[in-house]
């Protein structure tokens, strides 16, 4: 090989290299930009989010009363927008009926709750300070003695904080009220062209394969969402109406508040449940240290059975993830976005397997097609 041919191949080979690393360098530097533009916008997305699940609760109602009647020989059927309206009325009046109804008996609990607060903050303290007398009364060994003692001189201002960081969180939600206005708008553009927009999205595309294998992989996604917000109210449901019989029948006070919170706090997986069983217990240790322990074991033992048992269950059949995925999910989605990232993380998994088992059939499929052609070559 003559010295031309080989600096022509060493040329063309660095300036593949170059081509790959520029190739790498706008991947890497577009997948940031996209994370960072996705963080900034996190909060639209759970707007987003609460609307797609608003929409999948309420598209079966939807699609019974638009579906076609036969009445005197002819198909009839409702408009579509007709139908949406006629279910958000439907539920503006089941809404006003339970709010009617449970409105009040939460409202005086809630009432006698904040009350309470000051004497609850006074008992803290004075446990506290019982706590702090214990490693003075018993032999221990020195460092003993001083981790303990700093232990509890810490606790007590560290709860506080905890109470506060609660506290605020609660009152940070009270801003997103006017998405009570804003999902259902939403909602119900969503209801009414979802069909034309993946009709558009299927049309841009230029191959009748590739458009058959995305509407088979938006028909997974749908598919995958629908089980995960059936499986997550069903879930809400269980959590709610168990935990407050239990805490109704164990004789603790505000059984409806906390029960309420249960079945709203369990559309936050794991820190959810975590803050509901810790205030439940603080607060009825207030009045019985026995009662305390009694609340904390039946919570516990409820949590066993239920995340172990029940949800396992309720997610099995379209979700299809390990519950080790669930927890690694939702840690994840902590460390990257806090709350909302925990919110938002299953069912982010869970579409991710989705898109990761659609690449891996297209893989096959070039696999056995690239197989296909080199043994009808070689038969050649």
């Amino acid at each position: 090989m003559s010295n031309p041919e080989k600096i022509s191949q060493e040329h063309r080979k660095t300036v593949r290299m170059r081509k790959i690393v520029i190739q790498i360098i706008l991947l890497v530097t577009g997948a940031g930009m996209l994370g960072w533009i996705l963080y900034q916008i996190r909060s639209v997305l759970v707007l987003l989010a609460l609307t797609v699940i608003f929409c999948y609760l309420i598209a079966p109602v939807v699609d019974l009363i638009e579906h076609p009647l036969r009445i005197s020989g002819k198909q009839r059927r409702i408009p579509r927008s007709i139908a949406i309206i006629l279910v958000y009325l439907l539920l503006a009046g089941l809404f006003y009926l339970v709010i009617e109804r449970l409105l009040p008996v939460i409202s005086d609990q809630f009432t006698a709750f904040s009350e309470n607060l000051p004497g609850y903050a006074r008992q803290l303290d004075q446990s506290f300070r019982q706590l702090a007398a214990i490693p003075a009364r018993y032999r221990l060994p020195q460092n003993w003695r001083q981790s303990l003692t700093d232990w509890i001189n810490t606790a007590g201002p560290n709860l506080v904080e905890w109470l506060k960081v609660i506290a605020g969180t609660v009152f940070k939600l009270t801003w997103y009220l006017p998405w009570l206005v804003l999902i259902p708008v939403i909602g119900f553009f969503f209801l009414k062209d979802t069909k034309r927009i993946s009709d558009q999205v299927l049309a841009t595309l230029p191959e009748a394969d590739m458009r058959y294998r995305v509407a088979i992989f938006l028909k997974d996604v749908s598919y995958t969402l629908a089980a995960y917000i059936r499986a997550q109210l069903l879930a809400c449901l269980i959590v709610g109406v168990i935990e407050g019989l239990g805490l109704w029948s164990l004789g603790i006070s505000y059984p409806l508040l906390f029960g309420l919170a249960a079945g709203l706090l369990e559309f936050i997986p794991v820190i959810g449940p975590m803050i509901l069983g810790a205030t439940a217990t603080l607060v009825v240790s207030f009045h019985s240290l026995n009662e305390a322990l009694v609340i904390a074991g039946f919570l516990l033992l409820f949590r066993l059975i239920h995340d172990y048992v029940i949800y396992p269950r309720l997610i099995s059949e379209g979700m299809q993830l390990h519950p080790v995925a669930v927890i690694l999910a939702v840690l994840c989605g902590a460390e990257l976005a806090g709350v909302i990232g925990v919110f938002l993380s299953i069912p982010m998994a869970a579409l991710l397997l989705v898109g990761w088992r659609h690449w891996r059939d297209l893989q096959l499929d070039r696999a056995g097609l690239i197989k296909a052609q080199v043994a009808v070559r070689a038969g050649d």
